[in-house]
C-alpha cells in the first residue's frame, strides 16, 4: 500500500475555450502519480493508466495497462484523498494464465469488481476477472477456450443485466473473426449471443466496443469496423442476441459524420444515445454525435474547429452524463498546450473546454487522457492520464472541480 507523496493543485485561469469565447476557471488536483512505488526500473504500482475509473462505495478502482511486477498491468484502488493500493499485478506466472494487459472498463457486480484482460488466459485470448477484498482475484472465464476462438478473443467489457447474467463483448474471434457478444448466465454457463461480421461484407459491423443497457431493455453499442461504409456502426442487440444496425458511419459527404466510433455510448435524458468518433468529421479529427434508437443521427461537434486544434482532437473515449443532462468527455490531443483536454457539451451541442492538460511546467498535471472522467460519489470528476505527472511521466489520477 502506498500513499500520495504530493498533491498538485492547479487553478486554471483564462484557459477555457467555448463557442462564444467565454472564459472560466477549473481546479484540477493530481491525487496520485504512477511509478511512485518502484523496484529497479519497474513501476510496481503500474504505468499508463488507461481505464475509466469505477466509484465503489467512495473508493476509485482502475487498471493500468503496463507496469507491475511483470510489466503487463495492474488493478488498483485509490481513495479520493490519494491513498493508493495495488490490488493485483497481472501475469504472475509463466504464459499469464491469470491475464495480461487489462481493458479499459470495470463493472460493479454482486461479488465485487469485474473487468477483462485483452491478453493472457488461454492462447493469449484474454479473460474476465473479478476482485473483492474478501475473495481476492480470480478468473471468471478464459476466452479462446473453444476451437478457433469461436467464443471470442480480446474481450472489451462486461456488465450485469437485471437478471444477474453477465453480458459483454469481445473484439476478435468468433465464427466470423469479427468478435462476439456473449452471456454468462447465473448458472455460470457461457453462451455466444452473436457473431459479428455474420453478414456479407461485415455490414453488421466488426470489432464491437462496450455495451450499455438502454431504457427499452435492449443493449446498444458500437463497432469500430464494418458497416455499410466500412467505418463502424451503432447497433442494438436484444437480450436474446438479435443485432440490428442503427447507424453506419461515413454516411455523409466526406464522412463529416465521422468514422471509427469509440467503444461506449451513453443514453441521454431524451432517450437518444451519444458518443464520439476518433476520425473524420468536418476537420478530420473526430466528432461528437447523437443517434436516436430509430437511427436518426446528428453530428453535434467536429473537433479541431479552432486554430491549431485548440479545442481538442482525436477523442479516444465516449461521454459521461452529468446530473443536469449535459456531458463531459476527453480528447487525447490538441488543446491549449497540445496535450489533450477535458470538455463539456450541452444536449443542444454547445461545446466548451473545461481543462487543458500540461498547464503546469513539466506537465506535472498529466497529459494524453485516454478515457473520460467519471463522477465520484462526492460530485467531483475523477479520471486518469496516460502520461505526464512527476514520476517518469507515466500517468496520473486527478480530481477536477469544474
Amino acid at each position: 500500500m502506498m500513499f500520495v507523496s504530493r498533491l498538485c493543485s492547479v487553478v486554471l485561469l483564462a484557459l477555457m475555450i467555448s463557442g462564444t469565447g467565454s472564459q472560466a476557471a477549473a481546479r484540477l488536483t493530481t491525487i496520485y502519480d504512477f511509478c511512485t512505488a518502484t523496484q529497479g526500473l519497474r513501476c510496481l504500482d503500474g504505468k499508463t493508466p488507461d481505464s475509466r475509473l469505477l466509484d465503489l462505495n467512495g473508493e476509485l478502482y482502475g487498471t493500468a495497462s503496463a507496469g507491475g511486477v511483470k510489466l503487463l498491468g495492474t488493478l488498483f484502488r485509490v481513495s479520493t484523498s490519494g491513498k493508493f493500493t495495488t490490488l493485483y499485478a497481472f501475469c504472475q506466472t509463466q504464459y499469464c494464465p491469470d491475464g495480461a494487459r487489462p481493458g479499459s472498463f470495470l463493472a460493479r457486480g454482486p461479488l465485487g469488481v469485474y473487468g477483462v484482460t485483452t491478453g493472457g488466459g488461454v492462447a493469449d485470448g484474454g479473460l474476465i476477472f473479478k476482485y473483492s477484498d474478501r475473495g481476492g482475484y480470480s478468473a471468471v472465464y478464459k476466452f479462446c477456450s473453444e476451437a478457433g476462438c469461436a467464443d471470442g478473443a480480446q474481450p472489451v467489457s462486461v456488465l450485469f443485466d437485471s437478471k444477474g447474467n453477465l453480458i459483454g463483448t469481445a473484439a476478435a474471434g468468433g465464427s466470423h473473426r469479427g468478435g462476439t457478444a456473449f452471456m454468462i448466465d447465473t448458472a455460470g454457463k457461457f453462451h455466444v449471443l452473436y457473431n459479428f461480421c455474420s453478414v456479407a461484407g461485415c455490414t453488421d459491423g466488426a470489432s464491437p466496443g462496450a455495451l450499455v443497457l438502454g431504457r427499452d431493455g435492449n443493449f446498444y453499442g458500437t463497432t469500430i469496423a464494418g458497416g455499410a461504409n466500412h467505418s463502424g456502426t451503432v447497433f442494438r442487440m436484444t437480450p436474446a442476441g438479435a443485432v440490428t444496425v442503427v447507424y453506419a458511419f461515413c454516411n455523409a459527404a466526406k464522412c463529416v459524420d465521422g468514422e471509427l466510433p469509440n467503444p461506449v455510448l451513453v443514453q441521454g435524458r431524451n432517450g437518444d444515445f451519444y458518443g464520439t468518433t476518433q476520425q473524420r468529421g468536418a476537420h478530420a479529427s473526430g466528432t461528437i454525435f447523437e443517434v436516436s434508437p430509430a437511427g436518426v443521427q446528428h453530428t453535434l461537434y467536429s473537433f479541431c474547429a479552432k486554430a491549431d486544434c485548440g479545442d481538442g482532437a482525436t477523442p479516444t473515449d465516449g461521454l459521461v452524463l452529468a446530473k443536469d443532462g449535459s456531458f463531459y468527455g476527453i480528447a487525447s490531443g490538441g488543446g491549449g498546450f497540445y496535450n489533450g483536454v477535458i470538455y463539456h457539451l450541452t444536449p443542444a451541442g454547445d461545446y466548451s473546454i473545461v481543462y487543458n492538460f500540461c498547464a503546469l511546467h513539466g506537465c506535472f498535471d498529466g497529459t494524453a487522457p485516454g478515457t473520460s472522467p467519471i463522477f465520484g460519489s462526492d460530485g467531483f470528476l475523477y479520471g486518469a492520464t496516460t502520461a505526464g505527472g512527476d514520476r517518469d511521466s507515466v500517468g496520473t489520477i486527478y480530481r477536477l472541480e469544474p
